[in-house]
């Protein structure tokens, strides 16, 4: 393990060698057991991991869709493609947060999003 030198506060780094060693698995998982298996919420919005911590959506938008914002927040990021949120422009690379209480959402065009939430 190496921290390539890396300062906190001007100091050098405490270094966790035993529990960087702890949580490595080599070699790694077969790439048949590392899959997660995922859950369709609707045709568009397919859930892709759910933990106590925060759930993270894959949303398709295939010319038009509607949702409601009924998180507390939600983070998006648009990963491929483009379009429109309620009329506003998004493009790859493009990242949002829809606070809460932001109510309904009208995507459309053509894009993949990937989006995350408590």
């Amino acid at each position: 393990m190496y921290d390539y030198d890396r300062l906190s506060n001007g100091k050098a780094r405490q270094l966790h060698i035993t529990q960087s060693i702890d949580v490595i698995t080599v070699p790694a998982k077969s790439a048949e057991n590392s899959v997660v298996h995922t859950e369709k919420k609707d045709d568009a919005i397919q859930q892709l991991i759910h933990c106590p911590y925060y759930t993270v959506y894959r949303i398709d938008v295939e010319h038009r869709m509607e949702t409601w914002q009924d998180k507390p927040f939600i983070l998006m990021s648009v990963v491929e493609g483009e379009g429109t949120l309620n009329g506003t422009h998004l493009k790859k690379g493009d990242h949002l947060i829809l606070p809460d209480g932001y109510g309904k959402v009208e995507l459309q065009g053509r894009m993949q999003i990937i989006a995350s939430t408590i």
